[in-house]
């Protein structure tokens, strides 16, 4: 069952992975804490325009959700290479990767938006505009009790319970010996026979430049 201070999830269907926001610039970017584990963050892309500093929990509960929609970003690129190459490809697990890719997102344009709103508001008083040590961004701590203790987000996997509906852990040594497929075209016949020498054990005579 979906608690009120849930976003709802979203659901996607064949929409486009292109999608993006664009550059956001700056807009976003948290700032390393300060004596009191106090960060500034950044609200506009130009820094500097527009900033708050979060108090303590907000700053670590920001940097969590930060981190996820950085990770999840990274894990939708791997998809989308194992969707061209055809290789290892799971079509309902990138749906919902997507999906929570997505739900990551708008959670972190949502603190965003909502901080901005207690700043117009004044309650959070400024410039420089400094978030009360009582205030909490209550709207978060559903999403932050799921990734302490492993659930998904999913709704719909959230039965599963702790740390099965996970995405795959993403070898580097897998993400750097592969080489990216560029619109310029690598053509698959020269990544088969590189994956040919690399079984036959012999050096490679030369190494795909990487776009």
């Amino acid at each position: 069952m979906q608690t009120p201070d849930d976003l709802p999830w979203p659901e996607l269907g064949n929409v486009s992975r292109g999608a993006t926001r664009g550059n956001q610039g700056q807009k976003g970017a948290l700032g390393p804490p300060d004596q009191e584990g106090r960060c500034v963050l950044q609200l506009r892309v130009q820094p500097g325009v527009l900033c708050v500093r979060l108090n303590r929990r907000s700053s670590e509960w920001y940097r969590t959700l930060d981190g996820e929609v950085n990770r999840a970003l990274k894990l939708t690129k791997t998809y989308w290479r194992k969707a061209r190459r055809r290789q290892d490809y799971d079509a309902r697990a990138d749906q919902d990767h997507m999906e929570l890719h997505e739900w990551l997102q708008q959670l972190k344009d949502k603190t965003m938006s909502h901080l901005e709103i207690l700043m117009q508001k004044g309650d959070i008083p400024g410039p420089p505009y400094v978030m009360p040590d009582d205030m909490e961004l209550g709207f978060l701590r559903k999403f932050i009790e799921r990734h302490n203790t492993g659930i998904s987000h999913n709704p719909r996997l959230r039965h599963l319970g702790p740390n099965t509906s996970q995405p795959p852990h993403i070898e580097e040594s897998m993400e750097v010996s592969t080489p990216e497929l560029s619109d310029q075209g690598y053509s698959a016949s020269t990544f088969v026979d590189q994956i040919a020498r690399m079984q036959s054990g012999r050096k490679h005579p030369y190494l795909p430049v990487r776009e």
